[in-house]
């Protein structure tokens, strides 16, 4: 790898164009004066520059002379070959013998022209090798910042952008600045998907370095062999950083030479390979709190200052969106804050495959049919997924709290007793997804896996932003084994401590239901800071149940010519879900027979219901429910 190259300390803003043409005129007189026989210095200059960012040697600056001031000047060119008239080109060898240089008929293997491609060679069959610049290097010769043509539409200087005070700017800058003063070259690993917030922070390091950065998105520069190559020599001959992303890893050590004095390189994990003599400096963007999610809405999305204040403040603290989901969707300008939650919903929807799926939550705290006490708890829920941010704020408590911030609250009871319904009202009252986690996907009979499952769900973008339902948690949360008899019990319950720690250390918000609370293992228990026993539904609750179904199934008349008589109906024992089906039965049989609905008919579905639980309801005790006469 060369090591023939030397960082300059940073950009040039701008060139006096009379000085450009003045140096080159004075190469001009140079080359002329050499064709003559005689000696001319040309001391400072561009040329002069770039020999020394390249540590070209007397030769190798001549080559780059000859090739500038020919490609402008094609009479003193045509001079030039003349004095290889068999090449009919501009070679080393004309250049080597103009200047007096030991007689050379090709580049050295390790010449900085080659490796960076300042210029290139074209073989010859005697031997010797034809020259030709890069554009790139006219361009640059002539005080002009032009991009390298295959960099151009696919790179681009980043502007700055809403900075956190939580980014360690000025301390990541002064270590990049010293090393940069001793000779090292540094590359600063942002550990963070946030791709827009990475580039914000490499702009703002840029800033307090001095120096412009110049960002390469994801894959731009994809199958280009020579891409990494340019783009560091383009670093080099403008004194700016580079921002790429870890998936292009390669393009942060160019094949053959150095890298670039400073670089940025963002991620996921952000482990890039080690290059040798490169110092890796890794930094992690936390992610925006509340009040950055407000502040960086008003930024990206200058229309949402017309919002209700309050509406703004809800979506920017129940809705923990990256800087880069932020920037999505104020690119669709969302018309209000509830349509900007849709849209944050949406990009996050599919992420765990076949591990959860998105339950529909059309329910509100009205629809829920429980005695005072659960319905007051679940809204002690509610109101604590929905405060926890601000709680957790403030240092103090955060100190005392460093586990368990999250909400796992666990619903036990007997099937159809509405634990699904609290967790559907739950979410919609936060504006959150609620995904039910497919336990199948989740639980494996292989050592370990199950926990990893597990882990990658909670990891997710989508899970952290919803609220996460294990239906049936205790095929999930068993209690363990106590007297371990073999290696199976001992992995067993080494799975168990793994989902404790998971669940404990989990920061958004977890809803468990199970119809056996006593299968789930006390441990667990006491990692919930709510457990629910939902009860079965009294007659009273029973009749608003019925009530309820019927109004929403049947038009105004039917619903009222059934009304009186769902009393008697509630004095039947049946769960929530059991009045649901029976009546939605009933729904469907009125279509078919296109016959009004009766009391004796919303009985008869609910005799089926009770049957598929073992108890039935028989024609004699349906008519005692009705009070009808034998």
């Amino acid at each position: 790898m060369s090591a023939r190259v030397r960082a300059a300390p940073s950009r040039e803003t701008t060139s006096a164009a009379p000085a450009i043409t003045h140096e080159r005129a004075a190469q001009r007189e140079r080359v002329l004066a050499a064709l003559r026989g005689e000696r001319h210095a040309v001391s400072s200059g561009r040329l002069a520059e770039l020999t020394e960012r390249f540590d070209l040697s007397p030769l190798e600056a001549d080559v780059l002379a000859v090739l500038w001031v020919g490609a402008f000047d094609p009479e003193l060119r045509a001079q030039l070959v003349n004095r290889e008239p068999f090449a009919g080109q501009i070679t080393v060898r004309l250049i080597a013998a103009l200047f007096e240089h030991a007689p050379r008929v090709r580049l050295s293997s390790e010449s900085p022209l080659r490796l960076w491609l300042l210029a290139e060679e074209h073989v010859l069959i005697d031997g010797s090798a034809a020259l030709t610049i890069d554009p790139t290097i006219i361009a640059w010769l002539e005080g002009e910042h032009e991009l390298d043509r295959c960099l151009a539409g696919r790179a681009q200087l980043l502007t700055s952008g809403p900075v956190s005070p939580h980014w360690p700017i000025t301390q990541t800058a002064q270590r990049v600045s010293e090393g940069l003063r001793q000779g090292q070259r540094w590359r600063v690993l942002v550990k963070r998907e946030d791709a827009l917030a990475a580039r914000w922070f490499a702009a703002a390091l840029g800033q307090q370095l001095g120096m412009f950065v110049l960002d390469v998105p994801q894959g731009a520069l994809a199958g280009d062999a020579e891409a990494a190559l340019r783009l560091h020599r383009q670093a080099f001959l403008d004194a700016i950083m580079l921002c790429t992303a870890l998936e292009d890893a390669p393009l942060s050590h160019p094949s053959g030479v150095l890298p670039c004095p400073v670089q940025v390189v963002h991620g996921r994990g952000a482990r890039a390979p080690a290059v040798p003599g490169v110092h890796d400096v890794a930094v992690e963007l936390p992610a925006p709190d509340a009040d950055e999610r407000e502040r960086l809405w008003r930024w990206l999305l200058p229309t949402s200052a017309a919002w209700p204040v309050p509406m703004l403040t809800e979506l920017a603290l129940y809705h923990e969106a990256s800087v880069d989901d932020i920037a999505a969707v104020a690119g669709t300008s969302p018309p209000d804050a509830e349509q900007a939650a849709h849209a944050l919903r949406e990009r996050t929807r599919g992420d765990l495959g076949p591990l959860a799926r998105r339950i529909d939550s059309p329910f509100g705290w009205d629809d829920l049919v429980l005695p005072e006490p659960v319905h007051q708890r679940l809204r002690e829920i509610a109101f604590e997924a929905r405060e926890r941010a601000r709680l957790w704020a403030d240092p103090a408590a955060a100190r005392l709290f460093p586990y368990g911030r999250g909400v796992v609250a666990l619903f036990t009871g007997a099937p159809g007793t509405g634990k699904t319904m609290a967790a559907q009202v739950i979410a919609a009252d936060l504006g959150l997804d609620l995904l039910a986690v497919d336990l199948s996907a989740v639980v494996s009979k292989w050592v370990g896996e199950t926990a990893q499952h597990l882990q990658q769900l909670l990891s997710s973008r989508a899970a952290q932003r919803s609220v996460l339902f294990f239906d049936e948690a205790d095929a999930l949360y068993a209690k363990r084994v106590e007297e371990v008899r073999d290696a199976q019990d001992r992995f067993a319950n080494l799975d168990s401590g793994h989902l404790m720690t998971a669940l404990e250390s989990y920061p958004g918000v977890v809803l468990l239901a199970s119809n056996l609370k006593g299968n789930i293992d006390s441990a667990f228990l006491r990692r919930m800071r709510h457990v629910l026993d939902f009860p079965k539904p009294s007659v009273t609750a029973r009749e608003r149940i019925w009530q309820q179904v019927v109004q929403a199934l049947f038009d105004r008349t039917q619903a009222r010519a059934l009304a009186s008589g769902l009393a008697r109906l509630a004095r039947a024992e049946a769960t929530g879900a059991v009045i649901k089906n029976a009546a939605l039965s009933a729904a469907f049989a009125t279509r078919r027979t296109q016959q009004p609905p009766t009391l004796r008919l919303l009985g008869e579905m609910l005799g089926r219901e009770l049957a598929k639980e073992g108890a039935g309801l028989s024609a004699r005790e349906l008519d005692v429910l009705l009070e009808v006469a034998p």
